[in-house]
């Protein structure tokens, strides 16, 4: 099919193929804004809990100051996958293509570039939900690649939104209700609060992974609340069931129970790797206000301009080859990052 490497039917082809679900970006990132500019903009309103002030009614009013907002600017890091597709594909058969080929040269062409570029979209996404884990179980991200060194982005949340326990304090299958008296259901209700205290927006999500999910059902607390509430707001699904991605578990009091699942190859050694450390819970909520930000693509062929996936292509002569190229700027933003909690209870 002749054209099909043409950048404005690549870009075409990209969009239609968006698709990829991602638990985490879709729960709490669900926005997305692209930038024409390297460095991209949030706005968040400043609001103190203020009462108005007692005057004598003989006196001038007392003033008060306007609340206002603050600007936060980060860069996004950028992203190219560069990769030559095999040029013998469109003239061999095909994986599951009939012995002997049902297909053209054109056609297995055609088939084989979207092949590519499904594969480099979802590579994409899966640093982005990379990206989305970093910023909600740490409140910042680290990245690191080829030609520069190191950066931390913090999103400014509370030190305080990130805990780990320590010694009995943990959650454990020995003595669930802690020797402090404290259990994983009162541990959750005081990290809500804190929450709420800090960001005025209280947790609807809470996320396990397969160590803190079988730790937390067994907590009395929590069995007694389903023997309680039975046919009630508290719904809680106790046995198994996996997939990739945040399982539904039920409802526990107001509060979204997800069991999540996840990974990914680290580039940095090759390693298959949880996106959750096992042992996390986060709390969050759509309160987070999540967003998926993509920086200016640094390219002629593209105008310079504002898109999440930017896909090339070229021919280079010796050898002869087809160059396949996807860029991007992505960075995922939690426009109030003290809406989300995270804790290490193992």
């Amino acid at each position: 099919m002749a054209g099909i490497y043409d950048t404005t039917t690549l870009v075409r082809v990209v969009r239609d193929l968006k698709t990829s679900p991602q638990f985490l970006l879709n729960t709490f990132f669900p926005s997305i804004i692209e930038y024409d500019t390297e460095e991209v903009a949030i706005d968040v309103e400043v609001n103190r809990r203020r009462m108005a002030p007692f005057v004598s009614p003989l006196a001038q009013g007392t003033v008060v100051r306007g609340q206002g907002y603050t600007t936060s600017v980060f860069k996004p890091p950028y992203i190219k996958d560069k990769r030559y597709p095999d040029p013998r594909r469109p003239v061999r058969r095909s994986m599951g293509e009939r012995i002997g080929g049902d297909l053209s040269p054109a056609q297995r062409e055609q088939a084989n570039l979207v092949f590519e570029l499904e594969d480099q979209i979802n590579m994409v996404n899966r640093r982005l939900e990379w990206m989305a884990a970093r910023a909600l179980a740490a409140g910042s991200i680290t990245v690191t690649g080829e030609g520069f060194p190191s950066v931390s982005i913090s999103f400014g949340r509370n030190a305080g939104n990130t805990v780990a326990l320590i010694s009995t304090a943990r959650w454990s299958t020995d003595n669930v209700t802690l020797q402090s008296g404290v259990s994983p259901a009162d541990n959750i209700e005081t990290w809500a609060t804190t929450m709420l205290q800090r960001s005025g927006v209280a947790p609807t999500d809470i996320v396990f992974t397969p160590l803190s999910w079988a730790l937390f059902k067994l907590d009395p607390k929590v069995r007694d609340s389903i023997d309680l509430l039975r046919g009630g707001v508290t719904q809680i699904e106790l046995g198994g069931g996996v997939q990739t991605g945040g399982v539904f578990k039920g409802m526990w009091g107001n509060y979204r129970l997800w069991l999540y699942n996840d990974w990914f190859i680290d580039p940095a050694d090759d390693t298959e790797k949880p996106m959750l450390t096992n042992g996390t819970v986060l709390l969050g909520s759509p309160g987070i206000e999540g967003v998926r930000a993509f920086g200016a693509i640094m390219d002629p062929a593209h105008n310079y301009g504002a898109m999440a996936y930017a896909p090339k292509s070229w021919v280079e002569h010796d050898p002869g080859r087809r160059v396949l190229m996807m860029q991007s700027a992505p960075l995922v933003i939690p426009t109030r990052p003290d809406a989300s909690f995270a804790a290490t209870v193992v």
